[in-house]
């Protein structure tokens, strides 16, 4: 099963550690971000991951090469401005000539969710006619949420008829078929929410949700948090 880590961003609101470095190489316990990732794919037996870049992508490239371990890493390099989440994904293609699924993970999370559950998922009856199943968290502190779960099928509004839970946030993990990307142009500018809906509307998208640890590292709080919770493990 072929990996996606979203890693172009330019970590706006982590000035100004990210003046000198891109968010995926920001260090927890003295290790990068995006090296965490790695370490985990690999021990779960996954052998190639590809990497968008764009901001300061240059120095992503030097820090890791073509490989990890025995992880093969291949990089797409995005224009400036990047293209945003499913541009980004589209635009590296990371499915093999028979269009099976592959796993997307964001760069700049932190979670203890089972890599290896993503090759179950996608060879899972239930997945067959879906186009993507999400990992799930509860909301965080300031955060309206994205999607609505019940019967591990994702809605984008709440019928309280049908006693939907409450609203949860998209983990930055998720198992997708090629096909969500069917009607877009490679290489434009589009966002992950949109496909994301259009398919939640038409019963395509399934989820879960993962109550363990999470954490991201968008603001430097959050980053400090994440730094302090690590030194305690």
């Amino acid at each position: 099963m072929k990996v996606m880590i979203l890693a172009a961003g330019k970590g706006k609101r982590l000035r100004p550690i990210t003046n000198r470095i891109p968010k995926p190489l920001v260090r927890i316990n003295g290790v990068p971000i995006l090296a965490h990732h790695f370490e985990k794919l690999y021990v779960a037996g996954f052998r190639q991951v590809f990497v968008n870049i764009s901001y300061l992508g240059h120095l992503i490239m030097k820090e890791f090469g073509n490989s990890y371990k025995g992880l093969n890493i291949c990089y797409s390099l995005e224009p400036d401005p990047p293209l945003e989440t499913a541009g980004g994904i589209l635009f590296a293609r990371p499915w093999d000539i028979n269009n099976k699924p592959f796993l997307v993970i964001n760069a700049d999370v932190w979670c203890d969710w089972n890599v290896r559950n993503a090759e179950m998922i996608a060879n899972g009856k239930k997945f067959e006619n879906k186009l993507a199943h999400l990992v799930l968290i509860d909301r965080t502190v300031n955060e309206e949420g994205d999607f609505y779960m019940q019967n591990n099928l994702l809605y984008t509004k709440n019928d309280k008829s049908n006693n939907i839970s409450k609203k949860l946030t998209y983990s930055g993990i998720g198992v997708y078929k090629p096909g969500i990307f069917n009607q877009k142009n490679r290489g434009k500018s589009s966002k992950l929410r949109t496909l994301l809906e259009k398919a939640i509307n038409n019963e395509q998208v399934s989820g879960e949700k993962h109550t363990g640890c999470w954490f991201d590292i968008g603001t430097t709080e959050r980053l400090e948090k994440l730094r302090e919770f690590t030194k305690k493990e």
